[in-house]
């Protein structure tokens, strides 16, 4: 039997893997491509099992060939597949950096080896192929044009700056729909790519900021996770999206009231982003919560300037927003306070705290 579907497709795959394969030797190559395959393997599979996916052609399904992963994912419920797209592209890039073939490199002084991901939404058929029967092979699979069309978007992700994980329209489209997922994209890119003729507007992913990243991984890879994720922050020309990665876990530990410990490691480690990354929109707003929030380094006229600084960059930037709105609330500004929830509402008419406030303030 064959359906259309609408699947949230992933590719991905080592950069520069040529080169490598040029350089090391045969059995040294091998031994590469099985840390990466048993990489992905721990991290997909683990994924799936924790968001509640059956796979198995039921509502997903995955596999690797040689250096390059594919996942397809289509529960009916896109804006779900979409984060969980988003969430693995990051989880798999994360758990390589860290792997045994990276660490060597780390220590060695050597930019390490990375992954490049394309990620978009489409319609595809998915189906048994007869002939797959014939082979004793019965899962489904699934085609269409929206697979060929994630390659390609996958091949420019070699041209990113910042998390070098690009997206197509579909899912840009999708992800601004999705209240819930806090990503942020660079402006679109109009690329033509070979073999379709036209212009293809691509997005890369400048922020995602989410606070299920390290701790959410594979138990086997947790070992040391923190200590080697701050190790590759601190060696010769980082990735940029590990400083957003980690700025965020140490925000969950601030936030969980348990731990105050990482405030001056997150301002410090926020301050070296504002040098290193190109996008910093995210990490102004971060540094405006922890001098805000933080116990030990709360500085409101720190938390101001930072939140200025990531609106003039960002002015429809909701959590900017909203921390502003919450600050002047708790200083007592009620008719400033008013005008920022009133702001957040002209963004998102159905905004739930900033609803209640401002019918709190009517009311006074």
């Amino acid at each position: 039997m064959r359906e259309s579907v609408v699947a949230t497709i992933v590719f991905a795959d080592l950069m520069d893997s040529t080169e490598m394969a040029k350089n090391l030797t045969l059995q040294g190559y091998d031994d590469m491509l099985v840390n990466f395959q048993s990489t992905l393997f721990e991290v997909v599979s683990h994924h799936l099992k924790q968001a509640g996916y059956v796979g198995n052609g039921v509502d997903a399904e995955w596999s690797v060939v040689g250096d390059e992963l594919r996942v397809f994912l289509y529960s009916k419920e896109v804006r779900f597949d979409v984060r969980n797209a988003m969430l693995i592209a990051t989880k798999v890039k994360l758990a390589w950096l860290i792997s045994d073939f990276n660490q060597r490199i780390l220590k060695e002084g050597r930019l390490v080896s990375r992954v490049g991901v394309g990620i978009n939404c489409g319609d595809v058929i998915k189906g048994v192929r007869q002939w797959r029967v014939r082979m004793g092979q019965e899962q489904s699979n699934v085609e269409g044009y929206a697979i060929n069309l994630t390659k390609r978007i996958e091949s420019a992700s070699r041209e990113g700056t910042a998390y070098q994980i690009m997206v197509g329209d579909s899912l840009y489209r999708a992800s601004k729909e999705n209240q819930q997922l806090n990503v942020a994209f660079s402006k679109p890119r109009s690329l033509v790519f070979k073999g379709l003729g036209q212009k293809i507007p691509v997005y890369e992913v400048v922020s995602f900021i989410n606070f299920e990243i390290l701790p959410s991984m594979p138990e086997s890879l947790q070992k040391g996770l923190l200590a080697k994720v701050e190790y590759a922050v601190n060696r010769p020309m980082p990735e940029p999206w590990i400083f957003v990665t980690l700025l965020r876990h140490y925000i969950s530990l601030i936030a969980s009231g348990e731990n105050s410990k990482p405030e001056g490691k997150a301002i410090k480690l926020a301050r070296q982003a504002l040098e290193a990354l190109e996008h910093k929109a995210p990490i102004h707003n971060m540094l405006a919560w922890l001098y805000t929030y933080g116990k030990t380094v709360r500085n409101l006229e720190m938390a101001f300037f930072h939140l200025d600084q990531c609106l003039g960059m960002d002015p429809t930037n909701r959590p900017a927003l909203l921390h502003r709105a919450r600050i002047l609330d708790e200083m007592g500004q009620v008719d400033l306070a008013r005008h920022a929830y009133e702001e957040i509402l002209v963004h998102e008419h159905d905004h739930p705290e900033a609803k209640k406030k401002v019918a709190q303030y009517i009311g006074l």
